[in-house]
């Protein structure tokens, strides 16, 4: 009869082996979002991937501002990876996980299509009109809601353009401070009306903080002008 400490040690060696099986069928997948038009330029983007065919398992990363990914996929399988991002095309394609090395690892870029634009575009561009931030942020105050409802109203109507959020801040303070903050609020009006269903795709956004302001008077009325959210048509 076996002892009670023999059954335990042999519990855990078989409970040991299952989860050495376990690892041994995921791979680590490693590589670069790029984009397409260079194959060199990191692209800034979130993946998710799919267990096909049946998606039962799935989750999303973000990668680093070089580019860089790494997640773990199981061996053999076929997954689905979707990347949507802002100025590319999105892109959607299957991922057969091999290890072909036998090191547990699997090297893959992915490359974005940039949208692209005509160059005989006629511009148009325009300013968002009634948006207000709290003072020193990036937070959107409720009455601005009705305005940026209207643009997300206007560009439902237009179904092909591609618009480019384009941020200003006053000339006071610190230009650094100033091109953060109008990054971030930039970020905040596309994150409203995506949220709103505008794809991610359409909406494009840059920051210039207080380099481009409509008046240099010191006035509250010249300051609360270059205090602006511009829209500039970039493709239609």
């Amino acid at each position: 009869m076996l002892s009670r400490s023999l059954v335990l040690t042999t519990l855990l060696l078989i409970a040991g082996l299952e989860t050495l099986s376990a690892q041994d069928i995921y791979v680590r997948i490693r590589g670069k979002v790029l984009n397409g038009d260079d194959s060199t330029t990191a692209v800034r983007a979130s993946l998710l991937y799919e267990k096909l065919p049946y998606y039962d398992d799935m989750g999303k990363i973000a990668n680093t501002a070089d580019g860089d990914f790494e997640f773990y996929l199981i061996k053999d399988i076929a997954y689905n990876i979707s990347i949507n991002e802002g100025g590319f095309e999105p892109y959607s394609n299957q991922l057969q996980v091999v290890d072909a090395d036998g090191d547990k690892s699997m090297d893959v870029n992915f490359y974005l299509k940039p949208v692209e634009v005509p160059e005989e575009l006629e511009e148009e561009i325009f300013v968002l009109q009634n948006l207000i931030f709290t003072s020193g942020s990036d937070v959107i105050q409720r009455g601005s809601y009705p305005g940026l409802d209207e643009f997300v109203a206007w560009m439902k109507d237009r179904p092909s353009y591609v618009v480019q959020l384009e941020g200003h801040t006053d000339i006071a303070g610190n230009p650094a401070a100033n091109m953060r903050l109008s990054q971030a609020r930039v970020e905040s009006v596309k994150e409203y009306i995506t949220k709103k269903g505008v794809k991610k795709a359409r909406v494009l956004t840059k920051a210039f903080g207080g380099t481009r302001p409509l008046s240099e008077e010191r006035t509250d009325a010249a300051k609360r002008a270059n205090r602006r959210v511009e829209v500039r048509v970039i493709g239609r």
